[in-house]
């Protein structure tokens, strides 16, 4: 008999019409109240949110059996509002209502044939769909989603947790806080000084003497990702001051440049004496691609809700893993649902990098609120997932209303 706690319906499947539970017959969203804990998140000269817009999706199939995704966006990021996201998936609701539920090939498709099939747009609304399909046919199924996906390298995970420590004093004992709890990566923001006060040698290299300051004080295991958000534009610029970094073994520099500056991002390749790391410039498998040909890169990092769930994400992890491109993957950040998504997904990539699933941890809130019962579990920095069906995640109901 299935677990009723995690949605699906105790009937054995066996003995059920197929097409009783192949049909999707109802699809819903609730809102979501995030809100942001992140130090350097509630400060106003900076960009990032104090609210998180969120949505719950759920997904019914005929036989009574629901799954559930996450929609979450970031207004000035992803420029996707909780009312836009909405909007969005009441046109999904009249594209994919009745369809299939294991024909998820075909829900992206419908999809897209609705919004956004033309240019990129609203992929968080299509995200929290495709999430909860596959968690609906993994209920049915009765196997966990990373077992959809491919099957599962590990289902345990080396943590990456995110830095927004505004001082160089600050950056270097929070990575020693982190560090001293486990993490095996840490990612240190250098771009926030220049995306708040804008472009200058002197912003510059207060971004630097926070990155020094994290050098100096982790130790050379540690994966250490010098995050820029795109703040530092030049491409020449980048390369001169990231110049005496070159050699240092367990550094990378994430994103200095814009993210549709491919020709930068080759460059940069190419001349930097550390890995380049593309994150905003991966929204589809169709960008993966052009990264690749460009050869842009030596990682990328996997937003869910930035390419659209799970279905195009399996399609960019086997593009880079047959180009030995490394692949990251990151929470929006999300609650501990949307965080789980990111390893079902982490456990399919052959070569393992820290996974950033703690969203739910360090990033938000949902306060006595939290309707989320289940997940995944992070202690002394490693994540763990099992093997329940779907995503392993439920909803007490009554809470969320």
């Amino acid at each position: 008999m299935h677990d009723t706690s995690i949605g699906v319906h105790p009937r054995n499947l066996n003995d059920l019409n197929k097409e009783e539970i192949m049909n999707i017959k109802r699809i819903e969203w609730f809102p979501l109240s995030l809100k942001s804990i992140k130090e350097g998140w509630t400060d106003d000269e900076y960009v990032w949110p104090s609210e998180i817009p969120s949505l719950l999706v759920k997904i019914t199939a005929e036989d009574g059996t629901y799954g559930i995704g996450e929609a979450s966006s970031q207004v000035w990021y992803l420029g996707e509002t909780r009312e836009q996201m909405a909007s969005v998936l009441a046109l999904y609701v009249q594209a994919i209502k009745g369809r299939r539920v294991f024909d998820i090939a075909g829900a992206h498709a419908a999809m897209e044939s609705v919004y956004s099939g033309g240019t990129p747009g609203c992929r968080a609304a299509r995200a929290g769909v495709d999430m909860a399909l596959y968690d609906l046919v993994g209920k049915l199924q009765g196997l966990p989603v990373y077992e959809l996906l491919s099957g599962a390298f590990r289902t345990s995970f080396e943590m990456l947790t995110n830095l927004y420590f505004k001082t160089p004093a600050e950056m270097a004992d929070g990575c020693k806080h982190f560090v001293d709890e486990g993490f095996r990566g840490l990612k240190i923001k250098v771009g926030d000084v220049l995306l708040a006060k804008g472009w200058s040698q002197a912003n510059f290299k207060a971004e630097l003497a926070k990155l020094d300051a994290a050098i100096e004080s982790s130790p050379g295991d540690v994966y250490l990702d010098a995050d820029a958000n795109q703040g530092w534009r030049s491409p020449k610029w980048t390369l001169t001051m990231l110049a005496r970094y070159a050699g240092t073994t367990n550094l990378s520099i994430e994103q200095p440049l814009p993210f549709d500056d491919i020709p930068g991002a080759g460059f940069l390749r190419q001349k930097l004496g550390i890995p380049l790391i593309l994150d905003e410039s991966v929204w589809s498998p169709e960008a993966v691609m052009h990264l690749l040909r460009a050869e842009a890169c030596d990682r990328i990092v996997i937003k869910l809700n930035r390419v659209g769930g799970f279905y195009p994400a399996s399609q960019i992890v086997a593009m880079c893993s047959a180009a030995n491109i490394g692949i990251s993957v990151d929470t929006n950040p999300f609650t501990i649902l949307g965080d789980t998504a990111c390893c079902h997904l982490a456990a399919t990539i052959p070569v393992h990098y820290p996974v950033d699933c703690e969203g739910h941890l360090s990033f938000i809130t949902l306060g006595e609120k939290n309707p989320f019962i289940r997940g995944v579990k992070c202690s002394a920095g490693t994540a763990h997932i099992d093997d329940s069906p779907g995503l392993g995640v439920d909803v007490d109901w009554s809470k969320l209303a």
